[in-house]
C-alpha cells in the first residue's frame, strides 16, 4: 500500500510537470521535476569523532553522496547529557562548548559539500553514537546509509603490536 501512495504521488508529480511543459510553463515544469528530485534524493548520515570530521570520512562521503546524488547529515555526538553536565559547576557551559566546536569543526565540511552542490544538515546531539544513529534513522527514512570511523581508540596498542596505523571507515545500509 505504501508502495502504491508513493507511485502514486510520483505520477501525479510527474503528470503536472509534463502538462506545464505542454502548455509553454517550460520553467515551472522544471521547478516541479527539481523540486521533486530533491526530495527524492536520499541521505547519507556521517557521524563525526569527539566534536569532529576526519579528512578521511569529509573526503568519503562527498565521493559517495556526489556519486548517489545524497543528501549529507553530519551527526556530532556526545555521550553525556546536558543534565549531567548541569550537575557539576566547573561543567556548567560543557554543552554549549561542545556544541559551538562541533559546528565550528562541520563548518569546513559543509563548504566542501556546498562547493559540490550537496545538501548538508549538521546536527549535534547529547547521547551515545549508537543512541543518536537509531535515533535520527527513526526520525529520517530517507538515510540510506550510515558512515563512520571507528569508535575505540587503540592507537597505542594497535602500534605495540607492530600494526600500521590507519583509519577504518564504516559504512552500513540503513535499507
Amino acid at each position: 500500500m505504501k508502495l502504491f501512495k508513493k507511485f502514486k504521488k510520483f505520477f501525479e508529480k510527474n503528470q503536472t510537470a509534463i502538462t506545464f511543459a505542454e502548455a509553454g510553463e517550460l520553467d515551472y515544469a522544471i521547478e516541479v521535476v527539481e523540486e521533486r528530485e530533491r526530495k527524492s534524493r536520499t541521505t547519507l548520515l556521517v557521524v563525526g569523532r569527539k566534536g569532529n570530521f576526519s579528512e578521511e570520512i569529509v573526503n568519503y562521503a562527498l565521493d559517495m553522496s556526489k556519486r548517489m546524488s545524497y543528501n549529507i547529515l553530519a551527526l556530532n555526538t556526545a555521550a553525556l547529557s546536558c543534565e549531567t553536565f548541569q550537575l557539576l559547576p566547573q561543567r556548567k557551559h560543557a554543552c554549549e562548548e561542545f556544541k559551538q566546536i562541533a559546528e565550528t569543526n562541520a563548518n569546513s565540511f559543509e563548504m566542501a559539500a556546498s562547493e559540490k552542490g550537496i545538501s548538508f544538515t549538521h546536527v549535534v546531539m547529547f547521547d551515545a553514537p549508537e543512541e543518536a544513529i537509531m535515533t535520527l534513522c527513526g526520525e529520517n527514512k530517507e538515510i540510506a546509509f550510515v558512515v563512520s570511523e571507528t569508535i575505540e581508540d587503540r592507537d597505542v596498542e594497535r602500534m605495540e603490536q607492530g600494526e600500521r596505523l590507519s583509519k577504518k571507515l564504516f559504512v552500513y545500509s540503513m535499507v
